[in-house]
């Protein structure tokens, strides 16, 4: 039943509920016809057809409204990263890039979103998530690739805007947001009905976000150098291995007991960054990434099986960055502002953690 279900929310995405609407439909006018003949049939089977016909209800709004509002998120303007601007642009293209929010973040990532507002009848909107640490790790030409990346789920439709399972997923949020488990009948009775998918839903996401991930890779290489892709790939692995012995894992170690915050992760990482320009530093940490197990949960493939997918069974050589993309495509000013901003957050989240 489950993989009828995730099948069709593949294919539907929020409409699939119409499978349920529609019947239940039927079985709230058949109830409404025993109201003149048969009341006391009317009456005690209303127990049964009313929560059904409430939660087919709920089931509606969620497909019709979800995702009714624009985010406010606002970004970084073409005058505050003119040369990251230009460079998704140039990846993107004109039309694609004049709908897109650039937003910066302190992790080691990049990422990128659809937002189809009222079923996209008021347009959809990009927002692309770029990582100051990720700036810090590569140079024009790996992030160039890295955009290409994203660009690519984009193209084929694999964003968590345009993927029908999500879309079919969020139509359950809206309801839950309105309806919370636990404090409403709908909303409990909602919870009750779909919980056993949960776990369906997890893996299959995982699934195909694995698979969006290589054809991601994939096209990547193949719009512009396979070699680029495949050395940006191995710069942003290598900066994941060295920022978890570095920064992640004493950053861990030091919260234990802590009475006050350490210094927060982002200071941190910028600093370990320029340890990567050591050519010895790394290669090494380039051999531990490719010797990383899969983790069968995570729903990005391991690092060497992205490689692979790439054709590279060895990785390729990897020589360090020479000027990285975080001093040439953002202002200093702006990036100071922005690294400020997420240490002062991170801080104070961290006192608000110790102090309870």
């Amino acid at each position: 039943m489950s993989r009828l279900i995730i099948s069709a929310g593949r294919r539907f995405g929020r409409f699939t509920v119409l499978f349920f609407v529609v019947p239940a439909l039927i079985i709230f006018c058949v109830w409404m016809s025993l109201l003149d003949n048969h009341p006391i049939w009317f009456i005690a089977s209303g127990f049964v057809v009313m929560p059904i016909a409430t939660t087919a209800l709920a089931f509606l709004f969620g497909t019709l409204f979800a995702g009714f509002r624009r985010s406010k998120i606002k970004g970084v303007s073409e005058a505050e990263a003119p040369g990251l601007w230009a460079l998704w642009r140039s990846v993107a293209g004109p039309r694609r890039a004049a709908r897109t929010v650039v937003i910066l973040e302190g992790n080691l990532n990049a990422s990128v979103r659809e937002e189809r507002t009222l079923l996209g009848l008021l347009g959809n909107r990009l927002f692309l998530t770029i990582g100051i640490p990720l700036l810090a790790v590569t140079d024009e030409r790996a992030l160039a690739a890295i955009l290409a990346h994203e660009d690519a789920h984009v193209r084929n439709k694999d964003t968590n805007g345009s993927l029908n399972l999500a879309e079919f997923e969020n139509g359950f949020g809206f309801v839950f947001e309105y309806a919370p488990p636990g404090t409403t009948i709908t909303g409990s009775l909602l919870h009750a009905a779909i919980g056993w998918l949960s776990q369906s839903f997890e893996r299959e996401e995982i699934r195909l976000s694995r698979e969006a991930e290589i054809k991601a890779d994939r096209h990547a290489a193949s719009s512009g150098d396979a070699e680029h892709a495949a050395r940006a790939l191995l710069l942003l692995a290598t900066a994941d291995v060295h920022f978890t012995e570095t920064v992640y894992d004493p950053l861990q170690h030091e919260l234990r007991g802590a009475l006050r915050p350490p210094r927060p992760p982002l200071e941190r990482m910028l600093e370990a960054a320029g340890q990567l320009r050591e050519p010895i530093c790394l290669n090494v940490c380039a051999r531990k990434a490719l010797a990383s197990p899969d983790d069968a949960k995570s729903t990005h493939p391991s690092w060497a099986q992205r490689l692979a997918a790439l054709g590279y069974t060895e990785p390729p050589d990897l020589e360090p960055i020479a000027v990285t993309a975080l001093s040439t495509l953002l202002n200093s000013s702006v990036a100071q502002r922005h690294i400020s901003e997420f240490d002062t957050k991170w801080t104070a989240r961290m006192e608000d953690y110790l102090q309870r």
